[in-house]
């Protein structure tokens, strides 16, 4: 019986890589070195557009407002928001990019002390290594900071409290160790609402132990309840917290959920198409990155195994789970396989400490591939059309000028320094909670009309109706530039030097072509 196996009363004591291949004791520490120092070069790198839209959200979220998060919306818990909102006050990207470094630490060090608990000391190691590589690969979402990596660090943590809370043999701090883990399951829903990771595993290794008699009733009613205690907690006091900064509750849990379901129609609605050919890119970045092969050896070694211990269904649990998250929100951006780090490095250790040569190989060929995608990326360009086209508007705006683009790129809005009348940064609340435009048009027609008003090729956009709106854009603004591929209006009535970019788009293009004001 391997330690995967091993019942959760047992505490393992001995390192099945004594067996197998081995790593010395400096192996966590300097992996999880080499994944900060990995994004260090990537620090000063233009802003994405989810950093620069949520760090608009968090920046302004004092009070009530004019939408959900003050005045802007966003399908995000309030702790997510709240991180951002302390990333602005400390410097903005740059010290968002700090924070990401720190996710990725907790992340290493966190996959490393949950594969030893499982399965020994060298488990631990080869689950760093393998959680570094995938950390820093550009392949899976590259430098920029997202909900994902932020809630990676409360799913690892809450994953080692529920271990540890098992393995007690003292049933006050194994219920100490489940409210913790309780606190940490729902820290990372607050984060990423479909980060429920924690309570999986958690659920799935308390079902096993008590049906396979390895904890009594009585126990497993006292675990039960010590994490709904730490749940609670939190909740109540992220609740607390909302409510302080002027938002409805109701409001947050209809964006962090029904809105999630209505936005999945509209994909399916109108944007299939556009989802489809994510999801071959998905696919295609999972295997050369080499995390689906991972994925596969690791389910092909689950249906070998004649016996799979309480942590291991917990955890084959939690892969799975991750792999569904991943795929059923129908959006398939390269940043949501930052979800399934956690696991697979976890069940990737413990396989390569238990003997398994192929799994050794294969996470060599992880760190091999990150390492040459690093490189790619470190070697392109540092800045993004959003930078480019923010920057030269900001050179050109008035102090009291406002801005609005259609529809999504937060990071043309952010660069600009400049505020949005417009309630929706990203494209898809737009086609979802406004899809005829009426807010749009209300905010163009009206005396909030913004200075600023940018756009891609054309006004027209999949599942929305936008005849009146370029209609409006006809009657009241002029186009003035066009700046990698965007073009910039600006209201009629209003004089301000035509934009012009300091940088070429993403350091590889023309930058701008510009026109003169029209009279």
């Amino acid at each position: 019986m391997t330690t995967l196996e091993a019942g959760p009363a047992v505490v393992p004591r001995r390192a099945l890589g004594r067996r197998g291949p081995f790593l010395p004791r400096w192996t966590v520490p300097v992996a999880a070195a080499l994944a900060v120092l990995a994004r260090i070069p990537f620090l000063g790198h233009a802003p994405g557009p989810d950093e620069s839209g949520f760090l608009l959200v968090g920046a302004q979220w004092h009070g009530a407002g004019t939408s959900l998060y003050g005045n802007y919306f966003v399908d995000r818990p309030p702790l997510l928001v709240t991180i951002f909102q302390l990333a602005d006050s400390l410097g903005g990207i740059p010290a968002l990019r700090v924070l990401g470094c720190l996710a990725v630490i907790a992340v290493v060090v966190g996959c490393a002390q949950v594969a030893a608990l499982v399965g020994g000391e060298q488990a631990g190691r080869w689950a760093a290594v393998t959680a570094a590589a995938l950390c820093v690969s550009p392949l899976l979402g590259g430098y920029t900071v997202n909900g994902e990596l932020l809630a990676a660090p409360f799913v690892v943590s809450g994953i080692i409290a529920v271990v540890r809370s098992l393995r007690s043999v003292d049933p006050r701090i194994g219920i100490g160790w489940m409210v913790v883990g309780g606190a940490m399951a729902m820290c990372a829903v607050l984060v990423k609402q479909n980060f429920a990771d924690v309570a999986v595993f958690g659920v799935v290794a308390l079902v096993v132990s008590i049906v396979r008699s390895e904890i009594s009733l009585r126990r497993f009613v006292s675990l039960a309840a010590a994490a709904l205690l730490g749940a609670s907690a939190v909740l109540v006091m992220a609740a607390v917290w909302t409510a302080a900064h002027g938002t409805s509750l109701r409001g947050v849990f209809d964006a962090m959920f029904p809105f999630r379901l209505q936005a999945s129609r509209v994909i399916a609605a109108g944007g299939r198409a556009h989802a489809w050919a994510r999801l071959v890119r998905l696919i295609g970045v999972a295997s050369a990155s080499g995390l689906s092969i991972l994925m596969l050896l690791v389910g092909i070694d689950a249906l070998r195994r004649r016996r799979l211990g309480a942590l291991g269904w917990g955890l084959l649990a939690l892969l799975v789970f991750a792999v569904a998250s991943a795929l059923l929100g129908g959006n398939f951006w390269h940043h949501y396989l930052i979800g399934l780090i956690v696991p697979v490095s976890i069940t990737t250790g413990v396989l390569v400490a238990d003997r398994r040569g192929l799994a050794r190989l294969l996470v060599v060929y992880v760190a091999v591939a990150a390492i040459l995608a690093w490189a790619g990326t470190l070697a392109g360009p540092k800045g993004s059309e959003g930078e480019t086209v923010g920057t030269a508007i900001a050179a050109s705006a008035g102090s009291r000028d406002t801005i609005v683009n259609l529809y999504g790129h937060p990071d043309i809005v952010q660069t600009a320094g400049l505020a949005s009348p417009y309630e929706h940064l990203w494209s898809l609340p737009a086609k979802t909670l406004d899809p005829k435009l009426t807010q749009l048009d209300t905010v163009l027609s009206g005396p909030r009309a913004p200075t600023w008003l940018v756009t891609g090729p054309t006004v027209r956009s999949w599942g929305l109706q936008t005849s009146a709106t370029a209609d409006l854009i006809v009657r009241r603004y002029r186009d003035v530039a066009t700046i990698c591929g965007h073009s910039i209006y600006l209201h009629d009535g209003v004089d301000r030097p035509v934009p012009r970019p300091r940088t070429t788009c993403r350091g590889t293009s023309p930058g701008a072509s510009t026109k003169e004001p029209k009279s």
